[in-house]
């Protein structure tokens, strides 16, 4: 359930950055991306690739570009992020930083490889690869930082100095 709900929040976020007038290095970001990493922690390799292909299908028809590239992009993108953690063992930030980085990696260069091969013109060049690559690890990085910040919150340390003020 959890999964769905970020995968909702993701694909609005997505559909925001994309209809709004940002700057177009804040529009280069896909937080659906994410939701492949948040799969690699809950699935195995095979159900984050699983993950991958929907993410990336759901890519395709949110940035109208041909459907198929981006849903085999985002399987390959599942199964490197989901084998990358679990062969490493990454917990915490680093699952995070490192898995939006391999995500927006793997995603991206095969998209491009897949539509250089079917002799399609790419919507986005060189530039806009590496600005979706960094602008993706970033929100994995503002990910991290996030569950690090609530599990201080949530810490059982916090409670007992808050405990221990009151006395």
């Amino acid at each position: 359930m959890k999964l769905l709900l970020a995968f909702l929040a993701a694909l609005a976020l997505h559909l925001g950055f994309r209809a709004a007038h940002l700057w177009w290095g804040l529009a280069a970001c896909q937080p659906l991306l994410l939701v492949i990493v948040a799969a690699a922690r809950i699935h195995t390799p095979i159900g984050a690739a699983w993950v991958g292909l929907g993410v990336g299908l759901t890519l395709d028809v949110a940035s109208g570009r041909i459907i198929g590239p981006g849903g085999v992009a985002g399987a390959a993108a599942g199964a490197v992020v989901g084998v990358v953690a679990r062969r490493f063992e990454l917990e915490g930030p680093l699952f995070w930083i490192v898995g939006s980085l391999l995500a927006a990696t793997t995603s991206e260069l095969l998209w491009f490889a897949e539509v250089f091969t079917l002799g399609v013109t790419p919507d986005h060049g060189w530039l806009g690869v590496l600005a979706t690559v960094a602008m993706t690890a970033a929100a994995g990085f503002a990910v991290a930082t996030g569950e690090r910040a609530l599990r201080a919150w949530r810490s059982p340390e916090r409670a007992r100095r808050r405990l221990l003020r009151r006395m």
